[in-house]
């Protein structure tokens, strides 16, 4: 369904938009970019590149890092725990965002985590983690200031051994490169969640109410609630004092929302409603199936 539904877009770019789309946002499915290369919309003089969406990437990590920790059996204390993955991932997706604009310095950073991570007081393996006063490097910035620190215990020798060659492959050139730019699919994957908050996924719906989700969902995703208004007046219904203030409250509390979420302060609570959220969904996929997903139809 994806393969095809983007294979369409790309074949009717010129004829309905006048435009050629050079370059394609991915999700790590290779069948999708492989059915556009295949396809050769443009010809061979305007070849399609592809970026990788580097939130799908950062993904990669952790489940590279819980298929080992199942597989090697490394779990427990001191080894591969919940909290060291989320950290390893979250570490990865920084050194990503971080440096868009350079596959070396990404790479650097990645495999910083790592030697970070091993070092020992006896061993040190600083040399790739940042200096100065801004450093998170802890080692570092007691050297710069000239004080003393005593390294904490380094990870297990056994999960060490696991996540290297694991580091050194999601560090290769060819997938970093991809990664240049700093692209994500964050915009469809937010109007996705608009049109499952209208059909939820775990919720048997038919192509019809599927589709007057996905309607209303980009009047709501582009303009709001004001989108909503302008449906209601398309089919004559009297629109109401109070519905109108209902519309703009809804809005501006949209807008108050989201400043309020680029505030520190409040980042504790947005990762633990988010991870709330994802155990929520995963509860419905067990009970239901997976209904959606990147892929999946192929």
């Amino acid at each position: 369904m994806e393969v095809t539904a983007i294979t369409e877009m790309f074949t009717a770019s010129q004829e309905k938009y006048g435009v050629k789309y050079g370059n394609y946002i991915g999700d790590g499915d290779s069948k999708t970019f492989k059915a556009v290369v295949d396809l050769n919309p443009y010809g061979d003089d305007f070849p399609i590149t592809k970026s990788e969406c580097i939130g799908h990437i950062e993904k990669r990590m952790g489940s590279r890092l819980r298929n080992v920790k199942k597989t090697k059996k490394l779990g427990g204390k001191g080894k591969f725990t919940d909290i060291l993955i989320k950290k390893l991932t979250k570490y990865y997706g920084l050194a990503i965002r971080r440096n868009v604009e350079s596959v070396e310095n990404m790479k650097k950073d990645i495999m910083a985590t790592y030697l970070h991570m091993i070092s020992t007081n006896k061993n040190l393996r600083h040399e790739n983690c940042p200096k100065g006063e801004d450093t998170w490097c802890k080692y570092n910035l007691a050297q710069t200031f000239g004080a003393k620190y005593n390294h904490p215990a380094p990870l297990h020798a056994e999960v060490a051994a696991n996540i290297l060659p694991i580091c050194e492959d999601l560090s290769r050139e060819e997938l970093l490169e991809r990664c240049l730019g700093g692209h994500t699919q964050n915009a469809n994957e937010s109007y996705n969640s608009t049109v499952w908050q209208l059909a939820p996924k775990h919720l048997h719906a038919g192509r019809k109410i599927v589709e007057i989700a996905a309607f209303i969902a980009v009047c709501v995703f582009n303009e709001g609630f004001f989108g909503v208004l302008k449906i209601m007046e398309t089919l004559e219904i009297k629109i109401g004092t109070t519905c109108k203030m209902f519309a703009d409250s809804v809005d501006a509390n949209r807008i108050r929302r989201q400043e309020r979420r680029s505030l520190t302060s409040t980042k504790e609570v947005r990762l633990a409603r988010k991870q709330e959220l994802i155990e929520q969904n995963e509860m419905f996929e067990e009970a239901e199936g997976l209904l959606y997903g990147p892929g999946i139809a192929d």
